[in-house]
């Protein structure tokens, strides 16, 4: 509105200028006007007009020049003051609101002494002319001030964090009851003089006339008071049923919720939340909460459920809360990052927002640009957990492990008593190859908190990279009795069924797996479903099941969106089906589609919808290489198979996602049966031998498959070492003690290590 009047303004100027020059100069020069005796007025000379006979005078114009000129100069000043008056109109004053004292002598209401603060700041939120300090920036302040641990903040205290923030003025107060009659009473205070600015009350009967009645009113008395524009204009209509709840045993449920999905307690959280809305079902940002809350619980089909219940009730939350409704039910990655915008001008001291850009960055792989908004997170709080750890893993991204490490430790320093730092330092150490260490951080993180369930994974991955299957199997079923939901347990059951199959038990991984598939019947966590059938897609394959591998394969494809790495995916497994069924040219299409389809990749690992940064154009390499080189492989082209061999893109192991693990293991022998079909024993050997290396960051930390063991068992009998094949088939049979009785690998081995044993 500003622009319009600056633009309205300086047109006003030039047409005022236009008018004076035509209609005074002009006519000057050509000798029409001339001053008056009355100067400065002027006035028009004698004009006749060229026919003789019909000689006409006209009449005298005269034109106040200084009249002129003062009327412009009016306008401007009346556009100028209005702009002016609307720039401050705009400024927004700041305020806080502090605990309230329970008077009641019950402390079955001390609820209330938080409870009616949270409902002023979302009430006074609403006024275009106050900008109120939150609950959570209010925390930020006191950790500046090392008192973290303070519950209730007094005046003093209230001053003080004030101060900190330029706020100008505090509201504090009480409440008490006589009989069912409760009374708030409020008062606002000037911060710099400590003079008492305003005193309000407001009374109603029963708790619940706290929120009909109550919130209102004092909010009404408290704007007033401390905005000059809104004694000037009409008081802004607050109405605080109408943007939160009808219940205060409902808010006060959805406070403990909202407090608990903070700190990542999602069971606690969901409990209390779902409790909210039972209450009352028109809860609009209760439901918001609960989805986020599902969402990191892996129910897919629940927290979808509830943002969309809390996108049908929008209005009924904040302006504030609505725009994070919004944002998080936008799937356009572009529309969801200017809501995020929107919520940075409007309140730009709203952390979470800056860290939920970084992700945005993340995604667009501008990594530093993540850094850039986290780190204007940690200018309002320089201990802002999330933010740091999201440094921390933009660092790790760029392989700068240092600034990495640096970044963890402040994590770790800011959230002491955390198992998360330790958990994340893990990550560091994993990724930075050294598996000890990040064993001793996953370690510590479980000592930290017993139910830390993710660290439980990552060390069984650990184990299961040094083969020690029975501790890696130790540790899953750990994570699966710690995980809080049915989707986080179905990932702990298929890193199990992954072990399962690797340990040669082939109808016990089946059963695994209808395990999984029976608990996620309720929560839509597609993800999962859609992994469930990949890892069946590849031990029906690996079996030999061609028809059952291709089955599974469409009905994983069925269930996902159809996306450009899903698509990729489909023609990858295809591809290699086709190529054991002797169908050479359908898989050659098949690798002609998912070069066809990179460049899209590119765009989709930059357009998702939740902000994760997964590396899906690199997967999609790795599966375009290593069907180019089974392709040459199946048609005996053994040179250009062993060259496209050496060039397969690598897949990093991230120990934070599992579903990788269970592909890669089964073709990353590529090479060594091209040489063995090519006649090339010993580099075939050469090959088993990298694959099985007791150094797992020799092999780019990915499991081993046992059957590798027996193969170069196989080819070191052939080669006539002894020695060296009874070693390996002893470990396979050692890693395979439990596997199914009929499995051929099995009755070979042990054939053929009786054989060699006798002839030694």
């Amino acid at each position: 509105m500003e622009l319009v009047f600056l633009l309205l303004t300086i047109l006003g100027i030039i047409i005022a200028i236009i008018f004076g020059y035509l209609q005074v100069v002009v006519p000057f020069i050509k000798g029409e006007v001339r001053f008056s005796k009355r100067f400065p007025f002027v006035e028009t000379a004698e004009v006749h007009t060229a026919k003789p006979h019909r000689r006409k005078k006209k009449k005298r114009k005269r034109f106040l020049i200084p009249g002129l000129a003062i009327g412009i100069l009016i306008i401007l000043f009346v556009l100028v003051r209005f702009l002016v008056f609307q720039a401050k109109a705009i400024e927004r004053v700041p305020i806080a609101v502090i605990n309230f004292t329970n008077r009641t002598g019950d402390e079955q209401f001390d609820y209330l002494c938080a409870a009616i603060p949270n409902l002023l700041i979302t009430n006074l939120e609403q006024s275009k002319h106050l900008s109120v300090l939150t609950w959570e920036r209010m925390r930020d302040l006191l950790k500046v001030l090392g008192k973290e641990d303070v519950h209730a903040v007094d005046e003093d205290l209230g001053f003080e964090i004030c101060k900190m923030d330029d706020i100008e003025a505090v509201i504090t107060g009480s409440f008490t009851k006589a009989d069912n009659m409760f009374v708030t009473e409020v008062k606002v205070l000037d911060v710099a003089s400590k003079k008492i600015l305003k005193t309000s009350s407001s009374q109603g009967e029963g708790v619940a006339s706290i929120l009909k009645i109550q919130i209102d009113d004092l909010s009404q008395d408290i704007a007033k008071s401390v905005s000059l524009y809104e004694r000037v204009a009409t008081p802004t209509e607050m109405r605080i049923m109408e943007v939160t709840t009808t219940s205060m045993e409902a808010y006060n449920y959805f406070l403990r919720g909202r407090e608990d999905a903070e700190k990542l307690y999602h069971d606690d959280a969901k409990k209390f939340l779902e409790k909210a809305i039972e209450i009352d079902s028109m809860f609009a940002i209760a439901y918001f909460y609960l989805a986020w809350t599902y969402e990191m619980l892996q129910d897919d089909k629940a927290s979808d459920k509830n943002l969309e219940r809390a996108k049908v009730l929008a209005d009924k939350a904040s302006d504030k809360e609505r725009l994070y409704i919004e944002a998080f039910y936008e799937e356009n990655l572009e529309k969801r990052f200017r809501i995020f915008e929107q919520l940075v001008r409007k309140y730009p001291k709203e952390k979470w927002v800056h860290v939920l850009l970084g992700n945005y960055y993340t995604v667009k792989k501008a990594f530093y640009r993540a850094i850039e908004e986290c780190n204007k997170a940690l200018e309002l709080d320089p201990d802002y957990g999330a933010a740091l750890y999201c440094i921390a893993y933009r660092y790790m991204d760029m392989a700068d492990y240092a600034k990495a490490h640096e970044y963890f430790k402040l994590y770790a320093t800011a959230s002491p008593g955390d198992a998360n730092p330790f958990d994340c330092m893990g990550d560091l150490f994993f990724q930075m190859g050294n598996l000890g260490k990040a064993l001793e951080q996953y370690e510590e993180a479980l000592f930290v908190k017993p139910d830390f369930y993710a660290s439980s994974g990552k060390i069984a991955y650990i184990y299961a990279l040094r083969e020690d299957y029975a501790e890696a199997m130790k540790r899953v079923n750990a994570y699966i009795t710690a995980a809080p939901s049915a989707g986080a347990r179905a990932r702990g059951y298929l890193q199990k069924a992954c072990y399962s199959y690797l340990l040669g038990n082939f109808n016990q991984t089946l059963n695994i797996l209808d395990t999984v598939e029976d608990s996620l019947k309720q929560t839509g966590y597609q993800g999962i479903m859609g992994m469930v059938c990949q890892i069946r897609t590849l031990i029906y394959y690996d079996q030999g099941m061609f028809d059952l591998s291709r089955y599974y394969l469409n009905n994983c494809h069925a269930n996902l969106t159809k996306n450009p790495y899903n698509i990729i995916c489909l023609h990858f497994y295809l591809g290699l089906i086709e190529l054991k069924q002797e169908n050479l040219d359908s898989a050659k299409a098949r690798l002609a589609s998912i070069k066809s389809l990179l460049p899209d990749i590119l765009q989709y690992s930059k357009d998702q919808k939740l902000f994760i940064y997964i590396p899906y154009e690199n997967h999609a390499l790795f599966f375009r290489d290593l069907l180019y080189a089974e392709v040459l492989l199946a048609q005996d082209s053994l040179q250009k198979a062993i060259a496209a061999g050496k060039e397969i893109s690598e897949v990093d192991v991230d120990v934070n996602r599992y579903d990788l693990f269970y592909y890669v293991v089964f073709f990353k022998d590529i090479l060594a049966r091209i040489y063995l079909k090519k006649g090339d024993i010993d580099k075939a050997i050469l090959e088993y031998e990298q694959l099985t290396t007791p150094d797992s960051n020799k092999r780019g930390r990915c499991l081993i498959h046992p059957t590798w063991r027996y193969e170069l068992a196989k080819l070191y009998e052939e080669k006539g070492l002894k020695t060296k094949a009874i070693e390996q088939y002893e470990e396979f049979l050692d890693i395979w003690k439990n596997a199914d009785a009929d499995r051929p690998e099995l009755i070979d081995a042990k054939k053929r290590l009786a054989k060699l044993k006798t002839i030694s």
